[in-house]
């Protein structure tokens, strides 16, 4: 098993190195570049899938936050997709007309009585037939011992915290975090080192977004952002998926993503500190790492 990320630094080589792993988190949500392949899939993904009002899109918002494409149960069918059994239907407002002839023209005209309530459901819900978004889905790959350990000992923070961790169906999220539960869930079809980052990721929201009133960018930023320098400061690389993560998430495409820069430093600190506490009090968590295997298997 690998030990590297585990050797304890003194307090200033662990604050330079936490110091050196958001400058180059900074750098490289900055200077990071769109995939061109992932803009014609994405231009694909919107002519696929009809537009809704801004009601209709905060009524979605409202029912599933996660929620990316949405479509009637006929309009995935004509997709070669199918809705998974037992999922329950998001509800949009569909226009009602009535025709009705004008006294003064006698034209025949489609007058406005009311809406109906109609079901739709996100791609989360769906199996079928893959769409363009499918090819370039961001994901982290990989199955790195850095990463089972990384997952076992986060796994065990959040616990002494008396929160919660599944592993389970997480409605197309790769995980999340519920602060009514106090729970996290992580999504079985991750590859380990996904996993381990999605694990800092949500234990990052539980510490710091429980009950606060920040906003979605920098929820998603910090926790992101975080969870790139604890892994990073293990041995395990996300810089791959995380500087695309922090860029789409950033409204600037992170020039001031250093505004959230000390509440990751704090952040990512002490993470760091309790890992290598819990690290050098327990034997390394066996169990945990091989159920993590079996998962991935």
């Amino acid at each position: 098993m690998a030990k590297k990320g585990f050797v304890k630094k003194s307090a200033d080589e662990k604050k330079q190195e936490v110091d050196h792993l958001l400058s180059l988190l900074d750098n490289g949500v900055k200077s990071f570049e769109a995939n061109p392949e992932k803009f014609k899939a994405l231009l694909e993904m919107q002519a696929m899938f009809r537009s809704y009002t801004f009601r209709n899109t905060m009524l979605i918002q409202a029912q599933m936050p996660n929620a990316s494409y949405v479509a009637s149960f006929k309009h995935w069918k004509t997709l070669g997709r199918s809705v998974r059994k037992g999922e329950k239907s998001l509800r949009v407002l569909a226009p009602r007309f009535k025709k009705e002839k004008d006294e003064t023209t006698g034209v025949e005209e489609q007058k406005l009585i009311g809406y109906i309530s109609c079901p739709v459901f996100d791609i989360s819900q769906t199996e079928g037939e893959p769409l363009p978004i499918d090819d370039v889905r961001l994901k982290l790959e990989g199955e790195s011992d850095e990463a089972e350990i990384i997952y076992a000992w986060v796994k065990l923070l959040a616990e002494e915290d008396d929160c919660s961790v599944e592993v389970a169906f997480a409605n197309g999220a790769n995980g999340y975090y519920r602060p009514s539960s106090h729970q996290i869930v992580i999504d079985p079809k991750l590859t380990v080192n996904h996993k381990a980052k999605t694990m800092v990721h949500e234990y990052v929201h539980s510490q710091l977004h429980r009950n606060d009133n920040s906003t979605q960018e920098e929820r998603e930023c910090v926790a992101e952002g975080v969870a790139f320098i604890v892994c990073s400061y293990f041995g395990l690389d996300t810089s791959d998926y995380s500087f695309e993560y922090v860029n789409g998430w950033s409204k600037d495409g992170g020039k001031s993503l250093m505004k959230y820069g000390t509440i990751m430093q704090k952040a990512a600190s002490a993470i760091i500190a309790d890992i290598e506490r819990i690290a050098t009090s327990l034997p390394t968590p066996a169990a945990e790492t091989t159920e993590l295997q079996n998962q991935a298997s």
